[in-house]
């Protein structure tokens, strides 16, 4: 029965990345970039599906009650990062300009895919290419473009948060935007720990997609908080009370404040 299931979402996972490809290749350098976001969050929506996750999001004030896909545009998103399957959470609600390691380039079909979305890749452990990072990701700010990144710089399932870094909030001190902080957390059909969506340690990306597609009831939650302002912050000052707001969401305490080593914002 688990294999059957599998099989049946791995061939609509496959079906679904071509069709993808096709778009982005053939469709998108004709589409204004507000039908390309629109596009990006459909298809994010129907992979989470295709791989038999639900996706339940939860505005805790963010907008006044304004959608995420509203109060986006022009503003920096920052999320804990628990899964490959965290960029896809957040496209299907506010299609982003993720920042993301540029090894994710070379992992099969996804890597096209988050490349021909816009993601900015960046190279851990060489400093002097967040520099380079942080001035696109102003570039895409000042242009109405919402970007995304993950300042743990790698994946975590807890207990806890890893600590935050905050050089890539630089772009968003500098552009005097709006921080939305976001927690992202899964669950099974019972409510416990989504472990299945967990992509950690030593994990690899195929055993990883095998342990999703044979789930039942994964469910991913968006948590949408309170915009923080970054026109006067610092951004040691920003990483921390980024990280108390989604830890204190998510009913974590938080391991500690930002550090200086590792490249952030990249993902696992």
């Amino acid at each position: 029965m688990i294999l059957l299931r599998r099989l049946r979402r791995l061939v609509s996972l496959v079906g679904l990345a071509l069709a993808g490809l096709m778009i982005e290749v053939l469709v998108f350098p004709w589409l204004a970039v507000d039908a390309r976001r629109s596009t990006i969050a459909r298809w994010s929506a129907l992979l989470l599906k295709a791989c038999g996750i639900r996706l339940v999001v939860h505005d805790d004030g963010a907008g006044a009650g304004r959608a995420l896909a509203v109060i986006a545009p022009g503003r920096m998103l920052a999320a804990n990062h628990v899964s490959w399957l965290d960029i896809f959470a957040i496209n299907a609600v506010t299609a982003s300009a993720f920042v993301a390691k540029a090894e994710l380039r070379s992992w099969p079909v996804i890597g096209w895919l988050v490349a021909l979305a816009g993601t900015v890749f960046i190279e851990r452990g060489r400093r002097h290419a967040v520099r380079a990072v942080i001035d696109r990701l102003a570039e895409r700010i000042r242009a109405g473009y919402p970007v995304a990144l993950f300042p743990e710089a790698t994946t975590h399932a807890g207990p806890g948060l890893l600590p935050f870094h905050g050089n890539l909030f630089e772009a968003a001190i500098a552009t005097r935007t709006e921080i939305v902080p976001i927690a992202i957390d899964y669950r099974d059909s019972d409510g416990g720990p989504g472990i299945a969506a967990h992509f950690v340690g030593e994990t690899t990306f195929a055993q990883s997609l095998w342990a999703i597609l044979g789930a039942q009831g994964l469910v991913a939650q968006v948590q949408v908080l309170a915009a923080l302002s970054a026109a006067d912050g610092q951004r040691h000052q920003l990483a921390r009370e980024l990280q108390a707001r989604i830890s204190l969401a998510l009913g974590e305490a938080g391991s500690g404040s930002e550090t200086a080593g590792g490249s952030p914002g990249a993902s696992h």
